[in-house]
């Protein structure tokens, strides 16, 4: 369901008129209407209604992207949502969530965690530690690019804990998911060793500072100099990087910043000794792990799905340019073709996608989708 003005009376009758015992509402909610977000969420917890979710700069309602609004999936939770605070600390505590053993077969976790935070590498290898493949998992990093303001910080929320930052929320869906994600770049250049990194901050490659291998082997591509101040702007979106990942695709990362020692900040962190790659892609190729993702997810659906949720990079959006609302289209025409359940979902700064057969790592420049049956 889709709420194009944000009315937060006709979100909260909807709520009421669709809500059981067992359900729960995961929301996107434009940047644009993070000020009225705290009123929605008493609303909703005085009505006793659960709900989780994330801002985000743009939204994903059928073939199309929307700056402002509400986006609602209803799902049958198993138990209310959990948060895990002080991300941006190493002692970040998981002790408070079920165990693995604790969790029902065919349920999936839905994460969705401040993009920002430091240690994020370290939050998905402890939660896979916790629940392995006992569950499907989706999601992603919530948040816009350049927040500034502790309110925009405050980019993950509960219906009963408000809106919080250095955080992930945690709500285990009792449904199967099928789920899939391709990213569609090649390696360009390695193999390269992160010998010294923390939280997101990848400091050496091979020993060297890593902005200063990062720029031979870009500049060696696009024939002119790259600056510190290039990252994070299209001419470096064009050269992410790529941890290797034994059986599946490379972990893609994309630069953002340059610290002062000459390392390279990474949504998502890479961790020390990880094996790296510099990746490249055109449009035209990147734009055809759209075609592999939706062949992934209809080849598993087996039973006619509720909703479709969309978890899409941002600066993958931007970086295909007329090619991403193309891409959309596409997506959209194939899961209708499937079942005419609603496609939803949003611009993430970091997607997670995966059927718990391999380690959690929450990855970057991709496209993934989450069908629940």
């Amino acid at each position: 369901m889709f709420f194009e003005s944000f009315d937060i009376a006709r979100i909260i009758n909807w709520a009421v008129a669709h809500h059981t015992p067992s359900s729960g509402l995961w929301l996107f909610v434009a940047e644009k209407n993070q000020a009225q977000l705290p009123t929605l969420l008493q609303a909703l917890k005085q009505a006793n209604i659960p709900c989780f979710g994330g801002t985000f700069m743009r939204l994903i309602v059928g073939h199309k992207t929307v700056e402002q609004g509400c986006a609602v999936a209803r799902l049958d939770l198993w138990r209310s949502p959990f948060v895990v605070h002080d991300l941006h600390r190493t002692d970040f505590s998981l002790e408070h969530l079920p165990r693995r053993e604790e969790l029902p077969e065919n349920h999936t976790l839905v994460v969705l965690a401040d993009a920002d935070a430091l240690y994020l590498a370290d939050f998905f290898t402890q939660l896979y530690h916790r629940f392995g493949n006992r569950v499907q998992y989706l999601g992603g990093g919530a948040g816009i690019l350049g927040a500034e303001t502790a309110q925009q910080r405050q980019c993950v929320f509960t219906s009963e804990k408000g809106m919080i930052a250095n955080a992930a929320v945690l709500a285990l869906v009792a449904q199967p998911c099928v789920v899939g994600a391709h990213h569609g770049w090649e390696r360009l250049h390695g193999p390269l060793l992160a010998t010294r990194s923390e939280g997101k901050i990848l400091h050496e490659l091979n020993w060297q500072p890593a902005f200063e291998v990062y720029r031979q082997v870009v500049e060696a591509q696009i024939n002119q100099p790259l600056h510190p101040k290039d990252l994070g702007s299209r001419l470096s979106h064009g050269f992410p990087l790529g941890m290797l990942q034994q059986g599946a695709e490379d972990i893609v990362r994309l630069p953002s910043t340059v610290t002062e020692d000459g390392g390279m900040v990474c949504i998502g962190g890479i961790q020390a000794n990880s094996v790296v790659h510099i990746l490249h892609g055109q449009p035209q190729s990147v734009v055809q792990a759209a075609d592999k993702t939706l062949a992934s997810c209809k080849s598993q659906i087996s039973s006619p799905p509720n909703c479709h949720i969309v978890v899409n990079c941002v600066t993958r959006y931007w970086f295909l340019e007329d090619l991403g609302a193309e891409e959309l289209a596409t997506i959209h025409r194939g899961l209708t073709s499937v079942e005419s359940a609603p496609m939803i979902g949003a611009l993430f700064k970091g997607e997670i996608a995966s059927d718990g057969r391999s380690s959690l790592a929450m990855l970057n420049k991709s496209l993934a989708i989450g069908s629940f049956m």
